[in-house]
């Protein structure tokens, strides 16, 4: 479309002094003549164009009409571009992208690259949490549902293994946790949930629209938060000498004891489903659960199941 072209151009050229005719024309594959065209339109609604003849011409946007650079630093640039960077290797988003180009416009003008030597000590990327395309188009159509204001239909498999239909008026996308989680008001269970959206299938937005209800994703997160609730399970868990350095990378040194002995004893308070059984095993006999007994006898249980499955 000739206006997101536009759009384009005045992003590109805002990022730039100048650009000639020929490298817009091949960037947007579009004549040489239609890049002049386009310059004479985005001209007429007030964006100053200025052109500059001779072998190191071209066309660019008049200086006093970009934004100040000195309402941030380079650090304060870098942050921004590092995290939307990190946001944009997971999420398939061109808006993004859109953004991430305003935003490297704004960095000052250097015979060095500031941004690129910054990067050498500094990278975020969050690709694994994309997935595969399948679930990238499970993402997309969730953002499509929050940004339309949709209702969402979808199959989900709960923490306690339960796979049921669920229709809900979704309202914020969230990264929390390690995982990108949808905000919603759930009409099967008629309360607000936090999905995760990697277990979320099957996606479909609804014809009808909804009302957003006054409870914010912030409110949420203070009022069902499981440490204030009470919903925890506190747990001791003893660790073999062969798993002390992963089991460190997950826990706090304040929850944990040493008993000399080379293992390592871990007193926890985590949600009691299905995840926290699954997490247990993957240990294997490298774990022992010490308390609560019930868990212990859930784990013991479990284990036999699984032999069961090898004899």
């Amino acid at each position: 479309m000739k206006i997101d072209r536009l759009l384009s151009i005045v992003v590109y050229l805002l990022n730039r002094e100048l650009a000639s005719a020929r490298s817009l024309a091949e960037r947007f594959d579009v004549s040489i003549r239609t890049i002049q065209r386009d310059m004479e339109t985005i001209n007429l609604a007030g964006i100053p164009i200025v052109s500059v003849q001779g072998p190191s011409g071209g066309y660019g946007i008049m200086d006093t009409y970009k934004m100040d650079r000195r309402l941030m630093s380079t650090d304060d640039l870098f942050y921004i571009i590092t995290a939307l960077n990190g946001i944009c290797s997971s999420m398939d988003d061109a808006r993004i992208d859109d953004t991430l180009e305003k935003m490297k416009g704004l960095m000052p003008p250097s015979p060095a690259d500031p941004f690129r030597e910054r990067q050498e000590r500094l990278y975020v990327d969050f690709s694994m949490l994309g997935g595969g395309p399948a679930q990238r188009e499970v993402f997309r159509v969730v953002q499509s549902a929050v940004d339309s204001g949709r209702l969402l239909r979808f199959i989900y498999t709960s923490n306690r293994m339960e796979r049921v239909t669920r229709v809900v008026e979704p309202m914020t996308v969230v990264f929390k946790w390690r995982a990108w989680y949808l905000f919603a008001y759930c009409r099967l269970r008629d309360d607000y949930r936090l999905f995760r959206i990697s277990r979320i299938q099957r996606p479909e937005v609804l014809d009808g629209g909804f009302r957003r209800r006054g409870l914010s994703f912030e409110d949420f997160d203070r009022e069902y938060d499981p440490e204030k609730t009470g919903k925890l399970l506190e747990l001791v868990l003893r660790f073999s000498a062969e798993m002390v350095p992963l089991v460190e990378e997950f826990h706090n040194e304040e929850d944990m004891e040493r008993p000399g002995d080379g293992s390592l004893v871990v007193r926890v308070r985590m949600p009691e489903d299905g995840w926290l059984y699954g997490y247990i095993l993957s240990f294997g006999q490298f774990v022992e659960v010490l308390e609560p007994a019930r868990l212990r006898e859930i784990i013991r249980e479990s284990s036999k199941k699984i032999a069961e499955l090898y004899e």
